[in-house]
């Protein structure tokens, strides 16, 4: 790294794309290994007239980054205690039907179980407790293993097999297993009190703030696997930080081993349509969302309402990017290239 980066380019393209109002609010935050190299606040909290400027404090609404850090990290800590091995077919825990009773925990972690997209549980289900029998029931795209989907609903159900195996239910087992071994003070399911970005306009005509905005996971009473967290980006800095010390934490404990970590980041799905680790996305494997210079050992994971973080495990260098690019509306698309041109300018001010 060539003395102190500069990251007013970087800092140009969120200011820039505040002004477009691809979002309204946004947390930026660059660090390679255990040092924090630029942390900024932008914009305001919603796109109300009352709306409170936004903070490095602010917490949103993570949506699908609660997969990886939540699911993802209960299954690695669950392998380590011998609760199950990744290989373990569904039916060695509850009653499967004939086509998810050879269903792995793997396949559901890399989204090659066959599960479909159009699961909208919060249409289908007559209530929350019908949710796992209604996964259970739903017909597979394919095969376990033969082909690649992503979605939510083999998260939801592991979501719901790691309650059962640990006698917890999901957001305790989070805050147990994970926000307070990484010191992830302001991260939970179900958040309190304000300082929050807010999400898609109601039919009130209020924006949705507190309340995550992921159907299915608000369905299930906003604890699900598949979505639910809110975090800030010194919280999700903290995570990413143990990822880059390999499973260690700064007082010198260990969450991991580095024998999980690094298979946590390895490509599962070759030759499939996306890259996928064990709850972790691989973008460079379908040109995603992290721009054109970040090389493809990066693993991260996006949310729909406009959140995402990536790690380089060849540099340590890693960027959490937090906004609610769905205030008011989820029909504004400009944060698919927003994405791409911080990762660049990020990359290219702190690399050599």
């Amino acid at each position: 790294m060539r003395g102190t980066p500069d990251f007013s380019l970087a800092d140009g393209v969120v200011t820039s794309a505040l002004k477009q109002e691809a979002f309204t609010a946004a947390c930026v935050l660059v660090g390679k290994k255990e040092r924090v190299l630029f942390r900024r606040a932008y914009g305001r909290l919603s796109i109300e007239e009352d709306a409170g400027l936004c903070n490095e404090h602010t917490r949103f609404d993570l949506a699908s980054i609660t997969k990886p850090l939540v699911v993802g990290m209960l299954a690695l800590r669950a392998m380590e205690s011998g609760r199950f091995c990744l290989w373990d077919k569904l039916s060695a825990f509850i009653e499967a039907p004939a086509d998810k009773k050879d269903m792995t925990i793997a396949q559901i972690l890399t989204h090659t179980a066959g599960f479909s997209t159009g699961l909208h549980l919060w249409k289908m289900a007559e209530s929350p407790e019908h949710c796992t029998e209604l996964l259970l029931s739903s017909p597979l795209l394919f095969s376990p293993g033969t082909g690649q989907q992503y979605c939510c609903a083999g998260y939801i159900l592991l979501g719901q097999l790691l309650e059962c195996l640990y006698d917890l239910p999901l957001n305790e087992l989070a805050r147990q297993e994970i926000f307070w071994p990484l010191k992830m003070k302001n991260t939970s399911y179900l958040p309190v009190g304000g300082n929050i970005a807010a999400t898609e306009m109601q039919d009130d005509g209020r924006c949705l703030c507190g309340v995550v905005h992921d159907e299915n996971a608000q369905f299930l009473g906003g604890i699900s696997g598949n979505a639910g967290v809110f975090s800030t980006m010194d919280d999700l800095a903290l995570f990413v930080q143990m990822l880059s010390m390999k499973g260690a934490l700064p007082d010198g404990s260990r969450y991991l081993s580095t024998a999980s970590v690094r298979l946590s980041m390895e490509n599962h799905t070759p030759g499939m349509a996306q890259g996928r680790g064990l709850g972790f996305y691989l973008p460079k494997y379908d040109n995603g969302y992290i721009g054109d210079l970040f090389p493809k050992e990066t693993v991260g994971h996006t949310g729909f309402t406009g959140t995402s973080f990536s790690y380089d495990p060849t540099t340590g260098l890693y960027l959490i990017f937090l906004c609610n690019r769905i205030c008011p509306s989820r029909d504004s698309m400009a944060i698919y290239r927003v994405r791409r041109l911080l990762h660049n300018a990020v990359y290219a001010a702190a690399c050599d």
